[in-house]
């Protein structure tokens, strides 16, 4: 993987500095500007699975972008349940053993649970975020709401980009920290910095599909809509 590349594709555009003053403006608009946000970094996550992530996509079909970050939404809603259903049952363990704080000794059995499933929720939010990059970049390049959850294909890409997933995962760690630099800029280098790290995640996402679509792995590419 070409990590250089994923923090300075970005710049290679003449007009990057227009795009990402647009990405801006729909980061800091709720629900809408968000998922129209999430369909344009799917459509770079597509351009450089493909082999082209130079210039960024033009900001000229909002609709689409709206329903593709619609489909982008509901596929990380989904994997992620896991994690949330057993992260809500955890802080509610949390909430009953403070109920029930000055009856009997030790932990208490709402105690442990709570603190065993927020263990457990997690290890499967980290499980999530590393595995995530398969559905959603097989929804970007074709498209398809039912391509994010064919579970089969999805576990043997798995399997096959196993290191380049666990390359991306650490990096995603990094750029959380990075994002968190923004607070001392204030509220713009807040939303500066989650949007540049968004970027960052997009190609790396991009670059784990073009390998699973290339000679570096094995199978049968997905079909890249046109």
């Amino acid at each position: 993987m070409d990590i250089g590349r994923a923090f300075s594709y970005v710049f290679q555009d003449p007009q990057w500095l227009k795009k990402l003053l647009i990405a801006l403006v729909m980061l800091i608009i709720p629900i809408i500007g968000w998922l129209i946000l999430f369909g344009y970094i799917l459509r770079i996550v597509r351009g450089v699975a493909s082999g082209s992530d130079v210039p960024l996509p033009e900001w000229d079909d909002f609709g689409r972008d709206l329903a593709l970050g619609f489909k982008g939404a509901v596929t990380s809603f989904v994997w992620s349940l896991p994690a949330t259903l057993i992260g809500v049952c955890s802080q509610v363990a949390s909430v009953l053993s403070t109920d029930n704080g000055g009856r009997g000794s030790g932990l208490g059995a709402f105690t442990l649970a709570a603190i065993c499933l927020g263990c457990v929720s997690f290890i499967l939010s980290f499980a999530t975020t590393y595995v995530l990059p398969v559905p959603l970049s097989r929804l970007a390049v074709t498209d398809r709401l039912s391509e994010a959850f064919a579970l089969s294909e999805i576990f043997r890409e798995i399997g096959r980009a196993a290191t380049p997933l666990l390359l991306v995962l650490l990096i995603t760690v990094g750029l959380s920290f990075f994002a968190l630099f923004g607070v001392l800029l204030c509220i713009v280098g807040i939303v500066a910095t989650i949007l540049y790290a968004y970027l960052v995640q997009a190609h790396l996402w991009g670059q784990v599909r073009r390998q699973l679509q290339s000679g570096e792995t094995t199978g049968a590419p997905v079909p890249v809509v046109t």
